[in-house]
């Protein structure tokens, strides 16, 4: 097996480069050269990691492509950072920045042509020094890379072909309109594997009149997206990229409907993290009663719920006990189902295993960094002791039980369902990559102290607090230390009042209600940076919502769900920014308010599971000042 980190290393330069295409253009020749250069090198890794412990050679060999593989990532991810820092600037850095640009093109593009020399020389080695028969097999560049993704998407992890059927069947079903498909779990469980061999099963392919395929990712940049589908569904010459270059937004998302009208189409949309990234894609995609689909994989259920209320989002489960460790073994010793361990490694091999916490792919990065490794008890425990070194290599990863060892992984993006007391006994100021945490919190937590603890944490922008044990939350003050906090959720039993504060940069937040009596507008409206707003109520006792002129003026999506509600009130000359309004199952609800059709810039309404003789007493002027209304 090729050497998992250098794969990895591998993996995130060519997703660098992808990702900066746009800004290395102009050495877009070298950059090519040198994505089809690393990709060789992992082709002919994967023989030379097999036989290095016999021959001093090719291990000296697969150092010097392991240091070049990082000194390549080196050179692309400080041009990249450097690019993130001026994407948020204002006009005038923008502009301060096309000299900069020039000069550091030619600078990277120099670094990369002396790159392109050291894998020429490293290459040009093997048969110098004699090292030969590496990656033989292989008649062409296209067959291997097709060899190496079957060999990822073929991995036989348990239960998966049962769900491939079944996911299968729901995008043959007999049914015209468009209809989503989703699979969620948290990172590492398999999503994107799944979705694969959904993608490439033979009926599924002969199916659809067309495919893409699309990773989103936390940081989604709606452009390239677009830019990414289209790709897939024309041939590529240099006027449809010179083309798609010089598009708009409006202009790429016209053009994607006219590839997809009257097509039979499915797109995958891999790694979805927010609702606003499916809210920007989903006009693009034409609902013209061709019985076309889209499959969405996401950690989050919100997000699949979201994209489509009535659909049941397949959620992938972590393994079991034993499922976990016959995985292992064959990961770790690439034996077949159910081969035995050495005695005097099992124990160990149970105890790393355990650490894996039922995560595939953390176990076959695990496993993967073992099995090229002697079949020693004292390798095995070198593993055993830098476990959350070896999995800080892979960027993100949500733990169900997380060892309390959590600080220094630098490369963290993500932590859920983390308990409250592992938090508060690390350093999460190490965590220097953490974006997303989710904590669960009892009674006798200190919400207060939590904040100061992680308030040191820069990167962190995404929290959401869970309770549901006991009778009472904890008191909730101290929200406000987290000045880097834009994202805030709340969900659990009981949430009788609101916070007292919130993060100053709060634009995110979603809340769960229970025996709340006062109408939470009045506070949550003071919030001015506010751009979504998400409450459910499922023992929410105010029976009226007030919306007044005074606040909510960046307010640009709400949803109320299952609120006991009679009424909502909206001020004339409220919600001036308002895009999106969804209802959802608030059942005593009597009629939506008469201003919503004053809303010049209310585009789409959508009203979830409501009562028939709601939905036929719709006010007709209101209904039709809508662009888009969705009945569910």
């Amino acid at each position: 097996m090729a050497d998992p980190v250098i794969s990895l290393v591998i993996g995130r330069i060519v997703d660098l480069l992808n990702k900066n295409s746009v800004f290395l253009k102009d050495v877009e020749r070298q950059v090519e050269k040198l994505k089809v250069d690393l990709v060789w090198m992992r082709c002919f890794l994967k023989d030379a990691e097999q036989r290095q412990d016999e021959d001093a050679r090719i291990r000296n060999w697969v150092s010097l492509v392991r240091a070049a593989a990082y000194d390549a990532e080196d050179v692309i991810e400080i041009f990249a950072s450097k690019v993130e820092s001026i994407k948020d600037k204002g006009f005038v850095t923008r502009l301060a920045y096309y000299p900069w640009r020039n000069v550091s093109l030619n600078k990277i593009g120099k670094e990369i042509e002396s790159l392109q020399t050291r894998l020429d020389d490293i290459a040009a080695s093997r048969e110098k020094f004699g090292i030969k028969n590496l990656g033989e097999g292989t008649s062409t560049h296209g067959e291997e890379l097709q060899r190496i993704r079957r060999s990822v998407e073929d991995k036989d992890i348990v239960g998966f072909e049962e769900k491939t059927k079944s996911l299968v069947a729901e995008l043959l079903k007999e049914d015209k309109n468009r209809r989503l498909v989703s699979i969620v779990g948290m990172g590492g469980a398999g999503k994107t594997t799944l979705a694969k061999k959904v993608y490439n099963h033979a009926d599924v392919r002969t199916r659809f009149d067309c495919r893409a395929w699309v990773c989103v990712s936390s940081s989604y940049n709606h452009k390239e997206t677009l830019r990414t589908i289209i790709k897939q569904l024309n041939p590529i010459t240099n006027e449809l990229l010179d083309m798609l270059e010089k598009m708009q937004e409006q202009d790429l998302e016209e053009r994607l409907r006219q590839d997809l009208q009257d097509k039979r189409y499915l797109v995958v949309l891999d790694d979805v993290w927010k609702e606003e990234a499916w809210d920007c894609l989903a006009g693009a995609f034409p609902d013209v009663n061709a019985s076309s689909r889209l499959l969405l994989t996401s950690r989050n259920r919100e997000v699949a719920q979201h994209a489509d209320a009535l659909s049941h989002p397949c959620e992938l489960k972590t393994l079991g006990e034993e499922d976990s460790w016959q995985l292992f073994l064959k990961m770790a010793l690439g034996h077949g189902a159910n081969a035995g361990c050495p005695p005097d490694l099992e124990e160990v091999g149970r105890e790393i295993t355990r650490r894996c916490d039922g995560l595939p792919l953390a176990i076959t990065v695990i496993g993967g960094l073992l099995v090229a490794k002697k079949k020693l008890k004292s390798e095995w425990e070198k593993v055993l002791n830098n476990f959350s070194t070896y999995l800080s290599r892979s960027q993100s990863f949500c733990f169900i039980n997380v060892p309390l060892k959590i600080e220094g992984l630098r490369n963290l993006q993500t932590l859920s369902r983390i308990r409250f007391d592992d938090i508060m006994h690390n350093k999460m100021i190490t965590l220097t990559s953490l974006q997303k945490l989710g904590i669960w919190v009892d009674e006798r937590s200190d919400i207060d102290k939590l904040c100061m603890h992680l308030s040191e944490v820069g990167s962190l922008k995404t929290l959401h607090l869970y309770y549901y044990d006991g009778s009472d939350w904890p008191a909730l003050g101290g929200l406000s230390k987290l000045h880097h906090v834009t994202e805030l959720k709340l969900s659990g039993r009981a949430l009788r009042m609101l916070p007292p504060d919130f993060p100053p940069n709060l634009s995110r937040l979603s809340l769960e209600l229970r025996l709340l009596e006062d109408d939470p507008m009045p506070v949550l409206e003071k919030l001015g940076q506010l751009s979504f707003l998400k409450i459910t109520g499922y023992g929410y006792l105010g029976r009226q919502l007030a919306i007044s002129r005074h606040g909510f003026h960046q307010l640009k999506f709400l949803e109320l769900s299952d609120l006991n509600l009679g009424e909502i009130k909206v001020e004339k000359g409220a919600l001036p920014q308002l895009q999106c309004l969804r209802i959802r199952y608030c059942f005593k609800l009597k009629k939506l308010p008469e201003e919503l059709k004053h809303i010049s810039t209310l585009d789409t309404l959508e009203l979830v599971g409501m009562r028939e003789d709601f939905i036929s007493g719709l006010d007709a002027d209101l209904v039709s000042s809508v662009p888009n209304l969705r009945i569910f």
